[in-house]
């Protein structure tokens, strides 16, 4: 089963960009206020590159350059790949992961509304985790009533003292419990 969620759910919606006829200090200013390891690139509004802390050490610092020295343009990473606010937030982290990056630009008929990064995508995981957790200890009751004997059976799920998804869980003393926590109930 593959829970389908699309990528505005996740998205971070302000996103720090400047226009391309910026300079390099501008940008670096945009990227303290914002508090970001990237900026994006934008040309009559329209998203066109993105520029992240890696490029600046690689190609100013590392080359010894003045920003003054260097346009928006010859730093920026081009062509931008973008995802839609409709597309599924699976199929944007395989696209990551396959291109190496670690950020998407989020677009909407060629205009930036929001982006995505790989923490974004942790934090959706984490919650998802949280989430099925939640599920699971509330179907439970279906399974194993508290009324049922202490012998009562579940085929599967997830141990009450280890926490680990093991086959034979039994309702001991109120715990469902695999095998190994049983044998080392009291």
């Amino acid at each position: 089963m593959e829970a389908r969620m699309p990528v505005r759910d996740i998205m971070t919606r302000d996103v720090a960009s400047v226009d391309i006829k910026s300079d390099i200090q501008t940008l670096a200013k945009e990227m303290l206020r914002h508090d970001v390891g990237s900026i994006i690139i934008t040309d009559k509004e329209r998203p066109v590159g993105i520029v992240t802390e890696r490029d600046i050490v690689r190609k100013i610092v590392s080359r010894n350059l003045q920003p003054a020295d260097v346009s928006i343009r010859e730093l920026m990473t081009t062509p931008l790949i973008t995802v839609s606010t409709t597309d599924n937030v699976t199929d944007a982290m395989y696209r990551m992961v396959k291109m190496k990056i670690r950020r998407l630009p989020v677009v909407e008929n060629s205009r930036l509304v929001g982006i995505i990064t790989d923490t974004d995508l942790i934090a959706a995981s984490a919650e998802m985790g949280f989430i099925f957790e939640d599920l699971i200890n509330m179907h439970r009751a279906r399974f194993v009533s508290p009324e049922a004997p202490s012998s009562q059976s579940l085929r599967q799920g997830i141990c009450e003292r280890c926490g680990i998804f093991k086959e034979d869980l039994v309702l001991t003393n109120g715990q469902l419990l695999c095998e190994d926590c049983r044998e080392t109930t009291p």
